[in-house]
């Protein structure tokens, strides 16, 4: 017997609400995701101090992944660099650094690999930046007359760049990251001419991070 046109479209629908059903399924038991890694950071100082004394850090952070979907994330990431970098200190460097990077990742899920782009906003944050509170060196103690003090100095940060994930296991992750890290610096005094007068200006620099690290999924 030849069956109808509405059974066949009943067959159908049922077959694709249980295809729907088990694939939303499947994206519940892999909301989550929970993760370490090892970073690589190049520092750019918007004084351009790092020309004469080039600085790469080294850390180690965590991170925690909500999937929308196959296709979207919500990403937030955290570094430390355990350095306590003294060579070089500025009003805005110097010290230990944090890294924090909340944003959105997005691109193409298979089976057993992921490629994506990534977006995250966060900021930079170094633990012993050094402020002169006397700029023109005329403070109250002799023995400091720019009245140097050591304190943590944050800025804004961008992270833009790429994501490759290997999933050995349908539980593990294997996370390779590469993106431009922009950093904004605000107040950067300039001499302004002709008139000779100074003036403030937000200066931006950007460095290339690498990170890799595993994961889980649940």
């Amino acid at each position: 017997m030849k069956p109808s046109p509405i059974f066949v479209s009943a067959m159908l629908i049922l077959t694709g609400l249980s295809s729907l059903a088990h694939g939303q399924s499947e994206a519940q038991r892999s909301k989550f995701e929970v993760g370490a890694q090892v970073t690589v950071l190049g520092i750019e100082d918007p004084q351009s101090l790092n020309d004469l004394f080039p600085r790469r850090e080294v850390g180690v952070g965590g991170r925690i992944s909500y999937n929308l979907n196959s296709y979207f994330a919500l990403e937030a990431e955290v570094n430390l660099f355990p350095r306590n970098y003294r060579k070089v200190r500025t009003n805005f460097t110097g010290g230990r650094l944090t890294e924090g990077l909340f944003g959105l990742k997005a691109g193409i899920r298979r089976n057993k690999f992921g490629v994506f782009g990534k977006i995250r906003p966060g900021f930079m944050s170094s633990g012993r930046a050094e402020i002169a509170h006397f700029p023109t060196g005329r403070g109250p103690d002799p023995q400091n007359p720019f009245g140097f003090e050591d304190m943590r100095a944050t800025q804004f940060a961008l992270d833009l760049g790429g994501v490759l994930e290997l999933y050995p296991s349908r539980r593990t992750i294997l996370r390779f990251d590469v993106g431009d890290t922009i950093v904004r610096y605000p107040g950067i005094p300039f001499i302004h001419f002709p008139e000779g007068t100074l003036r403030e200006k937000a200066l931006y620099t950007n460095k290339v991070q690498f990170s890799a690290g595993f994961g889980f999924r649940f």
